[in-house]
């Protein structure tokens, strides 16, 4: 088959992305979270908050069958599309032709310097649409390679956001929160209704710019200790923090060495995990390296 007949395909409407699917024998698989813009607003309030010059090449994760990827390749100076079912990335390629480099992968698999290259230069933005089962490890994957990128818009479940947007003592606060905060800003650009999906999901949606810090919140060789600290912190959040990182086997701390510990950073040892910022965080990674330097 040619891309000709598909390509002339409306993949935002309802009647034109049935029609694509049923050109390629292909049926939206629950287990991958396969769900698709059919809003065409929604489609152009996401490219719009990419904020893009022209200039900028862009990366997609999770492409579908082409909605925003057919506005982004307008807009950006190069566009490189991953989607992991071969079916859509055959649609992306035969609709789109060669001015999108479709990637067919797994991104929690992809290699970063494999895909963009050494250089870190920082200038890459990113749209994704990603899947609600494995959001969490898709965005720590997205922050592993933050040196590559400027800005990352990305569309994900009601939920999710509630908790990258939940401040210091916000009950939505955890551990992603924190990972995330210190890497990126995070701005709400909008919720996104399940009726604006086919087929439609059972929970509302949200889309999120993470703007990449540029000033290193974490100081260079603190990263491992920092996730260390924060996951032992809030692997017991109903307990104090004394109690959570003296409880975590790759910590190695008495009661009292984490009393001591957060004492000597000036926060109070029966506060708890979701009540600290993450300077807060910073603090008791950097004294917790320093301690463990310290000893055979």
């Amino acid at each position: 088959m040619t891309g000709d007949s598909s390509a002339a395909v409306d993949p935002v409407s309802p009647t034109g992305l049935q029609l694509l699917f049923h050109r390629h024998g292909f049926r939206p698989r629950r287990r991958l979270g396969q769900t698709f813009l059919i809003d065409r607003n929604i489609v152009h309030k996401i490219v719009g908050a990419a904020e893009l010059s022209g200039g900028e090449p862009v990366l997609e994760v999770g492409a579908g069958a082409g909605a925003v990827t057919r506005v982004l390749m307008k807009r950006a100076r190069r566009l490189m599309a991953v989607e992991i079912d071969s079916v859509l990335a055959a649609i992306l390629r035969e609709t789109l032709g060669e001015e999108v480099e479709v990637v067919e992968a797994d991104l929690l698999e992809l290699d970063w310097v494999d895909l963009l290259g050494a250089d870190k230069g920082g200038e890459w933005h990113v749209v994704a649409n990603l899947p609600y089962a494995i959001t969490g490890p898709a965005i720590l994957k997205l922050l592993d390679g933050a040196g590559w990128f400027r800005r990352m818009v990305l569309m994900v479940q009601q939920e999710v956001a509630d908790r990258l947007l939940a401040p210091p003592s916000g009950r939505s606060r955890g551990l992603l929160t924190v990972l995330v905060e210190a890497a990126a800003a995070v701005t709400l650009i909008g919720r996104v209704s399940r009726t604006c999906f086919l087929p439609q999901p059972r929970v509302d949606s949200a889309i999120l710019a993470l703007d990449v810090r540029r000033s290193r919140v974490l100081p260079p060789g603190l990263e491992d200790m920092f996730r260390c600290v924060v996951k032992a912190a809030f692997s017991m959040r109903r307990k104090t923090l004394t109690n959570s990182l003296s409880g975590a086997r790759g910590l190695r701390l008495s009661k009292e060495e984490a009393a001591g510990v957060l004492s000597q950073c000036g926060i109070d040892p029966r506060r708890r995990a979701e009540t600290l910022s993450v300077q807060e965080f910073v603090l008791v990674a950097k004294a917790v390296q320093a301690g463990g330097e310290g000893t055979d």
